[in-house]
C-alpha cells in the first residue's frame, strides 16, 4: 500500500512564507486522515485521531478547520484535484507512446483514460479510499464538493468518446456511474485484482455500446 510521506517543516515557523507553512500544514492533516479512514473508518475516526498522526496541534487543526466534516470536504476536494491532475498526466504519457495512434478510435481513447484512471487509484489507496469509499460515510456535507468534481471527469469521458449530445452525455454520466461503483468496490476492498478486472469490464462494455452505434458518430 502507497502511503503519502509526510513532509517536515523546518524549525522556526519563519523560515518559510506564511501560505507555505499553511499548505504543509493541511497536506499533513490530509494525509493524516486518509490514514485515519483507512484504519477506522469516517464513523469512528476523530479529530484527536488526525491531530496525532499528522503531528499539529488542536489549535492548528481548528484554525483551518471547523470540525471533521469540514476536513474532510477540504481533503476530498484536494485529493480529488490531485488524483485527476494524475490521471491527465498519465494520459498525456499514454498518449505519446509509439503505439498510440495504431487505433485511437473513442473506445481505444476511453481504454487509455480507464487504465490512467485505475492505475492512480492503485497508486494511493489511503486517498482511494477517501474519495471512493469514506464519502459515502460523510454525509451530504460532502456533495458540494463532489459534484462539480464529478461533472467535471463527466466531461472528460464526454470528451474522449466525442460525444456532444444530451442523450450522448447521459450516457457518459451513466458510464462515469458503473466505474465509479465498479472501483469502489475493489478499493474497499484493497483488491488489485478486483480493480484489473474492472476495467476489462469496463472496456468491453463501452466497446459494444459503440459497435451499436449508442456513442458517437461513425466517420
Amino acid at each position: 500500500m502507497t502511503t503519502t510521506p509526510r513532509r517536515k517543516l523546518p524549525r522556526g515557523m519563519s523560515a518559510l512564507p506564511v501560505d507555505e507553512v499553511e499548505s504543509l500544514q493541511r497536506e499533513r492533516v490530509y494525509a493524516a486522515l486518509a490514514q485515519v479512514l483507512t484504519e477506522r473508518g469516517y464513523a469512528a475516526a476523530t479529530v484527536e485521531d488526525v491531530i496525532r498522526r499528522a503531528g499539529v496541534s488542536r489549535q492548528t487543526f481548528y484554525r483551518y478547520f471547523a470540525s471533521k466534516a469540514d476536513c474532510f470536504a477540504a481533503a476530498y476536494q484536494a485529493a480529488g484535484e490531485n488524483l485527476l491532475a494524475q490521471v491527465l498526466e498519465r494520459l498525456a504519457a499514454a498518449g505519446s507512446e509509439p503505439s498510440a495512434g495504431a487505433d485511437d478510435g473513442p473506445p481505444h481513447r476511453f481504454g487509455r483514460l480507464v487504465d490512467a484512471y485505475l492505475r492512480t487509484l492503485a497508486a494511493d489507496w489511503p486517498r482511494a479510499r477517501l474519495c471512493l469509499v469514506e464519502a459515502f460515510a460523510a454525509g451530504p456535507g460532502v456533495l458540494p464538493v463532489r459534484a462539480p468534481l464529478y461533472d467535471t471527469v463527466v466531461d472528460l469521458v464526454a470528451q474522449t468518446l466525442g460525444v456532444e449530445d444530451t442523450e450522448g452525455r447521459l450516457l457518459c454520466r451513466m458510464i462515469l456511474a458503473a466505474t465509479t461503483a465498479l472501483a469502489t468496490s475493489a478499493v474497499a476492498d484493497g483488491d488489485q485484482g478486483q480493480l484489473d478486472s474492472a476495467g476489462v469490464e469496463l472496456n468491453q462494455y463501452v466497446r459494444r455500446l459503440w459497435d451499436a452505434g449508442l456513442l458517437g458518430t461513425r466517420a
